[in-house]
């Protein structure tokens, strides 16, 4: 605990950055819920946002933001980010350092531990797109992660890469992401089903993967596919949806504003990643009422089983394909599966349970580093 019982516990959070993401989301809603009630919290960023939605979050909710990374190369902005993180660190004097996500971990770790500060490591990916980095960078993250006192999880997957990485099992928690909704809403009244993808355009998130699919699904029934999200990949993958003939079929949503509405206007969420941790997507679609497919990775079937929708192995197109036919050709099934989902999410993913295990592990990792 704090040196003066009576404050709040000053905590540290960095992170790459504040752009659109499930991660940034939840850590985003996990200040607004906990800034000056709960937690005193300063944000640190390695690069600045494309996006303001969720600083402007944060400033509504009085959470002071800081980007450290600033410089015209690589090197340069690594190196005033440790510069600048130490002198944060040395000037507000925060009880613990909370890296989100693996790569803050790489910066942020070794200079909390060089100046005597508690680490609590958030892990929220099963191997993050960091792993495009070279085997050094990545070998330098995994010791960087080790310094932590406590690691959070947030999927039973993520918690056993966790102690792969050599965090001890006894200093992993598993935290399920929360989720606040509206509830679930009816399947949309149309002829023309709709199948929603909902990712930013990066090498792991399955867009060729979805492509391969979709030109592979033959049904009676007319469908289209909306995929909303941007990123690096974008130009890219519109050029291969063109290649393969689906232009007519496959609409560019861009970066997505109002998630609610977006899985109102579909029938069914689809997600084939290579990996991740626990997917907030697929969590906020099965919120909406909507029936799942997905890749059998990760975290994924923690949510997903024949129950919610389908799982399918990410080299077999062919099943995927012919899983989506199902879905595509029968509503009843899919308001079956989505009313299963959405109950399912409702018991899983509670946001006071989210907030309430964070506060626990940042009260447990401050008792940790003093005993």
């Amino acid at each position: 605990m704090p040196a003066d019982a009576s404050r709040l516990p000053r905590v540290l959070f960095v992170i790459g950055s504040l752009d659109p993401g499930g991660s940034e989301g939840q850590l985003a809603e996990l200040l607004a819920r906990t800034h000056g009630t709960r937690i005193d919290a300063v944000v640190a960023m390695l690069s600045a946002p494309s996006d303001d939605r969720h600083v402007t979050r944060l400033t509504e909710a009085g959470v002071p933001l800081h980007v450290v990374g600033v410089g015209r190369t690589r090197p340069a902005r690594v190196l005033g980010a440790l510069r600048r993180l130490a002198g944060l660190m040395r000037s507000w004097r925060p009880d613990l350092v909370s890296p989100w996500l693996e790569q803050s971990a790489l910066v942020a770790a070794p200079i909390a531990r060089l100046l005597g500060v508690p680490v609590l490591l958030a892990r929220r990916n099963v191997s993050g797109h960091y792993a495009e980095r070279g085997r050094l960078v990545v070998a330098a993250i995994h010791r960087a992660e080790r310094l932590a006192v406590l690691a959070t999880a947030n999927s039973r997957a993520v918690a056993a890469e966790t102690v792969r990485r050599g965090i001890p099992p006894e200093r992993v928690r598993v935290i399920l992401n929360g989720y606040l909704g509206t509830g679930p809403a009816p399947l949309p009244s149309r002829d023309v089903v709709t199948l929603g993808y909902l990712a930013r355009m990066r090498t792991e998130k399955g867009h060729h993967r979805l492509l391969r699919v979709l030109g592979e699904l033959h049904s009676d029934v007319a469908w289209r596919a909306r995929l909303g999200g941007d990123g690096p990949l974008e130009d890219e993958i519109e050029a291969e949806a063109e290649r393969r003939g689906l232009t007519d079929r496959v609409e560019f949503a861009g970066a997505i504003d109002d998630v609610p509405a977006f899985w109102r206007d579909c029938d069914i969420a689809v997600l084939l990643s290579d990996h991740e941790g626990s997917p907030n997507a697929l969590v906020e679609a099965a919120a909406m009422g909507r029936p799942l497919l997905a890749t059998a990775v990760g975290g994924i079937p923690e949510l997903v089983d024949d129950e919610v929708g389908a799982l399918v192995d990410p080299d077999d197109s062919a099943a995927a394909a012919s899983a989506l036919a199902r879905l595509v050709s029968d509503r009843a099934l899919r308001e079956r599966l989505g009313a299963t989902a959405a109950r399912r999410v409702e018991e899983r993913y509670p946001m006071d349970a989210f907030v309430d295990g964070h506060c626990a592990a940042i009260r447990e990792a401050l008792e940790l580093a003093r005993s």
